[in-house]
């Protein structure tokens, strides 16, 4: 996932940073570009997860109570850098995104079991957003 600044065209890359909104809520672990130029620093919104947080936004209103978000708890591509940056030893990609869809597959068919049809919709749009990583 390479990108270059459109400020400057030097090489960015991907970072977790907390986004403050409304000055009320802390959403944390939010993927971001960060152009690696000591002089531009230039930042933006990996587009993965674009329309997640625009969502997370929208639900929170224009005056939310003062809170923090765990945005991983919301995008699985944060998921998956946090549990990557979480890793004492290197473990491959692959193999943590097959471990998560494992992981949600048995979720699903527990919800399934429950006929809790809110969260296996829930499960599904995780497991959705897994196919384009």
């Amino acid at each position: 996932m390479q990108k270059h600044c459109n400020r400057c065209g030097h090489e960015m890359s991907i970072m977790l940073r907390n986004v403050v909104y409304r000055n009320r809520v802390k959403i944390n672990n939010v993927p971001v570009y960060v152009c690696l130029d000591e002089d531009c620093s230039h930042s933006q919104v990996v587009d993965m997860v674009k329309d997640d947080l625009k969502n997370l936004m929208n639900e929170l209103g224009n005056h939310p109570p003062k809170q923090a978000v765990e945005f991983e708890e919301i995008s699985e591509f944060s998921n998956l850098l946090v549990l990557v940056a979480d890793q004492e030893e290197e473990i491959p990609t692959k193999l943590l995104i097959e471990e998560r869809i494992n992981e949600l597959l048995d979720i699903f068919l527990l919800a399934q079991s429950l006929g809790d049809e809110k969260w296996m919709g829930e499960v599904r749009k995780r497991l959705m957003q897994l196919m384009h990583i």
